[in-house]
């Protein structure tokens, strides 16, 4: 007669136990763990798939143990510049400068690069972060661009047709029109993908240089008001409604 398995036996790889209790997505999880700064009952493990039980051992990061604490939902109107990363061997402003007395577990809902501003989230519900950056979620990221030059009408067409990036990858459609704008060519677009710079690089496609980039709002969370540089909690509202598009997407 077999044995029925124990609770406590191993059953999930590090990096998704991280994920699972919240404290980074999976791949920044397998950053902390091939960086040394994770361990498990006493002892650092570097290998990211090794099995463990995320509710029955005692997994730290950077000494601190990790447990299943209360969910954290914030914004942050990113300002040019800033990095989003938690360090920077460059000696640059982070994301993490700004979060000041915020907890350091806390990790961005996809990226914003050095030269964008605007809307970025933070969270340590992975779960939550990984559904709202899965495109099949269609949560639209809308952003403001300044183009070095007016955009044409058949461009407009091509972009919101979805264009082959430099890489080799096919966007998908995407909306796009135009703002008017005493300051210059600007135009809003709203895309659900998140590809590294994918914005700058659709528009890199079509021969146009972004000179200003800024994220004005995620699904019905708007930047809004926010001030440059400046944090706060998203409301329960704000949490619902985007739990809400998560649960239900295709």
């Amino acid at each position: 007669m077999s044995r029925p398995p124990s609770r406590s036996r191993p059953n999930v790889s590090l990096a998704r136990a991280l994920s699972k209790l919240g404290t980074a997505s999976r791949a920044q999880a397998r950053e902390l763990i091939l960086a040394g700064r994770v361990t498990v009952n006493g002892r650092t493990l570097m290998n990211p798939e090794v099995r463990v039980h995320p509710e029955g051992e005692a997994i730290a990061v950077d000494g601190e143990v990790v447990t299943r604490g209360r969910r954290v939902y914030l914004m942050m109107n990113k300002p040019d510049g800033a990095v989003t990363t938690r360090s920077d061997e460059r000696g640059r402003r982070t994301v993490y400068d700004l979060l000041k007395d915020q907890d350091r577990r806390l990790f961005p809902v996809g990226r914003l690069d050095q030269r964008s501003q605007g809307l970025l989230l933070f969270t340590n519900d992975a779960q939550w972060a990984n559904a709202l950056m899965d495109p099949e979620s269609k949560i639209p990221k809308v952003y403001e661009v300044r183009l070095d030059r007016e955009m044409k009408d058949q461009d407009i067409e091509r972009f919101r047709s979805g264009l082959i990036l430099d890489d080799g990858y096919q966007s998908r459609p995407a909306k796009i029109k135009r703002l008017p704008r005493a300051d210059g060519p600007w135009v809003e677009v709203a895309i659900t993908e998140g590809k590294n710079r994918q914005v700058r690089r659709m528009m890199k496609a079509l021969g146009y240089d972004v000179q200003v980039l800024i994220r004005t709002r995620i699904g019905p969370v708007a930047l809004a008001d926010l001030r440059e540089g400046t944090v706060r909690i998203l409301t329960p509202d704000e949490i619902r409604v985007l739990k809400v598009k998560t649960a239900t997407r295709p």
